[in-house]
């Protein structure tokens, strides 16, 4: 097992019975090393990245079940059953509505479950700056969390705040057929910092997000904060992303991520952000609005920069704006505003951008004081002022 690292840029007699518990327990702890490091750092994984599997230790049951009650004494009974869980439980959250008059800390190493989106419902009942929250988030801690599961559950905010729904300070982790909706803040957050705003010292890497129904926030739909180099290489599949109120899907590090087969509308502003793209997959979303309402500025349907060396794909996005809103702002369907050191790789294929308003760009590549080198073929733009736009640094061609 290692630490992560941060990149610059980047039967028989009573004898032979003893042996035979002696030899579960061994097998047990083997389990448990290869699942985590004491160090913090992140162990090797089994299966799919991003997949995890609450542990058996030696036969033992370690599932805990909490009902709801819709009652102000929820939060402090989820809270307790959580504390007193051993690594590698499963906590069933059953019983309705549970009324949260306080953010729940989810322990790393356990399973989150719920009866379903409809039958499990974790309520705000009171201001807080999040209704779940990372251990490794709340406590301060200098490296990432384990690995943890979040499934079949509603989070409902009540709207109030900055209020973020679920924060995410772990590796390796999966928040799978949840609904997130109504917080002040973001919907979901996979970030690299502390509540006190401190960074981790490793990383934090291979967590995916997948079929997840996201809607009302305030600011971000999904967010990943990332002030280092930490939240790499995760999943964002098969989500639908509804009126946020900043953008619906915004990486503030892409790297190594893949954001693939999403639906997103009601978007304020940009429908998918993603900075310092490298070896980064945006493919197959469907983009039906972005910059809802805006009167002045410029708004992205895809909107990125590269990170130098290794290159990225845009590919297969169908991207359009319902043109309901006031004119006056600009629309870019799909952009790349710069490169940020050296020289950005970038394919860009088989992409339908339909526009609708009268200063709309369908293409805009840029590589800023650096260069970029874009592949683009096979897009079709339609209805728009301006097919494809160039800024500086760019060699374009429809590749080899």
């Amino acid at each position: 097992c290692r630490g992560g690292s941060v990149r610059d840029d980047h039967i028989g007699s009573g004898r032979v019975k003893a042996t035979l518990v002696i030899g579960a327990l061994a097998i047990a702890a083997i389990s448990a090393a290869l699942t985590s490091c004491s160090s913090g750092g992140q162990a090797a994984s089994v299966g799919k990245p991003g997949s995890f599997t609450p542990l058996n230790y030696g036969g033992i049951t370690r599932d805990v079940t909490v009902t709801c009650r819709d009652s102000t004494s929820d939060a402090a009974r989820l809270q307790h059953a959580i504390d007193a869980s051993a690594p590698g439980a499963e906590i069933d959250i059953q019983g309705g509505t549970c009324l949260l008059t306080k953010g729940i800390t989810l322990l790393g190493d356990r399973t989150y479950v719920g009866g379903n989106t409809a039958g499990t419902v974790l309520k705000q009942g009171a201001a807080m700056p999040y209704l779940l929250a990372s251990s490794a988030y709340v406590h301060d801690d200098k490296s990432t969390g384990d690995p943890l599961e979040i499934r079949d559950l509603t989070v409902a905010c009540n709207g109030s705040g900055s209020t973020n729904g679920i924060i995410v300070l772990n590796w390796d982790s999966d928040v799978e057929e949840v609904n997130v909706g109504g917080c002040g803040g973001s919907g979901i957050v996979d970030t690299n910092s502390t509540a006190n705003g401190g960074a981790i010292s490793n990383t934090s890497v291979n967590s995916r997000f997948d079929n997840n129904f996201i809607t009302n926030s305030g600011q971000y739909g999904f967010e990943v904060f990332d002030s280092g180099n930490s939240v790499t290489d995760g999943f964002l599949d098969d989500n639908q992303i509804a009126s946020s109120g900043r953008d619906a899907i915004y990486l503030a590090n892409s790297e190594g991520w893949d954001v693939s087969g999403n639906h997103v509308y009601g978007v304020g502003q940009d429908a998918i952000r993603a900075d310092r793209m490298y070896g980064t997959t945006i493919a197959d979303n469907y983009i039906e609005d972005f910059g809802d309402r805006q009167t002045s500025g410029t708004w992205y349907g895809i909107a990125g920069t590269a990170q130098g060396s290794v290159g990225s794909t845009i590919d297969a996005n169908k991207i359009s704006n319902d043109g309901t809103g006031p004119d006056g702002a600009r629309y870019i369907y799909l952009g790349v505003t710069q490169t940020n050191y050296g020289t950005g790789y970038l394919s860009v294929t088989g992409n339908v951008i339909v526009g609708t308003r009268p200063r709309d760009v369908g293409l805009y590549f840029s590589g800023g004081g650096n260069r970029l080198v874009i592949a683009s073929s096979g897009n079709v733009v339609s209805a728009v002022r301006t097919v494809r736009e160039y800024g500086s640094g760019v060699s374009a061609s429809n590749g080899n």
